[in-house]
């Protein structure tokens, strides 16, 4: 396989990932919703705990760069409390 067809093969799976964190960022209404009806926070360090560290023990099982993905999932973890965040402003509208 040449330069070309591997780029494909990168951009395919960039296009996936993409799509996976719109997956990700759109099951916020679901979890807003269900934290509303329990009266609990957006915001749940302990459960964000627990995320970050699945997604390093993962990272290391797979030979990945730890604190990276760390990063990413970081990244992740404030998209949803920002759209979280954002049903709760329309919920008060």
């Amino acid at each position: 396989m040449g330069l070309e067809e591997h780029r494909r093969e990168v951009e395919l799976i960039d296009e996936g990932i993409v799509r996976l964190i719109g997956q990700r960022v759109c099951l916020a209404k679901n979890i807003f919703e269900a934290k509303s009806a329990e009266g609990r926070p957006i915001k749940d360090p302990e459960r964000e705990r627990k995320v970050l560290e699945r997604a390093e023990c993962l990272a290391a099982e797979l030979n990945l760069d730890v604190m990276a993905v760390r990063e990413i999932f970081q990244i992740l973890i404030r998209m949803s409390l920002e759209k979280q965040n954002e049903f709760e402003g329309e919920k008060r509208s």
